[in-house]
């Protein structure tokens, strides 16, 4: 007899001897139609794998945990959504463990779409879109009382950048909290300008988790570079608010 096909929730990136106060769950993407099983190694997790590494030995620090997930399918599968009940699950999973903790969902591509849909599980503080797969039906109710980031490319040729500025329009219309960066020369795998990809999550997590929570930085540490950025991105009106530029000298431009 076959067994049906699970998520599957990794252990922290980074052990944490501190008590957690929060904790970041990347999805990896996958296909439009697919019930295959994820590659454990494949591109998509193991990119997401990379940026979980980047970031977690800083977050540990704070006392949050960074954790990513395998979807069981790599396919979102039409009306079936299968990834956006693997996101909650995942995320059960992690108030199981670690209690009434906020929690960022982080998410590339099609894991974007899928946190973005997931963004009402419990204790999410906020949601992050990494070149996200955005289609023009997506709803946006789920997003009341959390704080949306997209971020996209602008040389992403396999998710639409114009897709996601039409959904953060739409959201921010219906007075949801969103903010969206463009990066230039970047394309749809975060490859290009990786170390940037890392500083937005980074910089949102600690935004999400930690600033926006009320917990402070040990006396004289610096915020993680680009939270000013995305702090003016969340302020500023839009259209300008949703097309921040982060040019790749680090600079932004309106």
């Amino acid at each position: 007899m076959s067994r049906e096909p699970e998520p599957r929730l990794d252990p922290p990136t980074t052990a944490l001897s501190a008590p957690v106060i929060g904790a970041v769950l990347l999805a990896h993407g996958g296909k439009e139609i697919s019930h295959q099983a994820p590659h454990r190694r494949g591109g998509p997790v193991t990119r997401m794998r990379m940026i979980a590494r980047a970031v977690a030995p800083r977050l540990a620090g704070h006392g949050i945990a960074v954790h990513t997930m395998c979807f069981r399918y790599q396919g979102w599968n039409g009306d079936e959504r299968a990834p956006v009940a693997d996101v909650h699950w995942a995320a059960a999973r992690l108030a199981e463990q670690y209690g009434d903790v906020p929690l960022l969902l982080g998410g590339h591509s099609l894991g974007g779409r899928a946190v973005v849909n997931a963004a009402d599980a419990p204790g999410v503080a906020g949601v992050l879109g990494l070149a996200p797969w955005l289609p023009g039906e997506e709803p946006t109710a789920q997003l009341a009382g959390r704080r949306l980031l997209l971020a996209h490319g602008t040389r992403d040729h396999v998710t639409s950048p114009r897709s996601s500025f039409e959904y953060a329009a739409r959201a921010r219309a219906e007075g949801h909290d969103v903010a969206r960066i463009v990066l230039p020369g970047s394309g749809h795998t975060l490859l290009s300008r990786a170390r940037d990809w890392n500083r937005l999550v980074l910089a949102f997590s600690h935004t999400c988790l930690l600033d926006h929570h009320g917990a402070a930085d040990p006396a004289g540490a610096r915020p993680p570079r680009y939270t000013d950025v995305i702090a003016e991105a969340f302020k500023a009106a839009a259209p300008e608010g949703l097309q921040r530029v982060l040019t790749t000298a680090g600079r932004v431009r309106a």
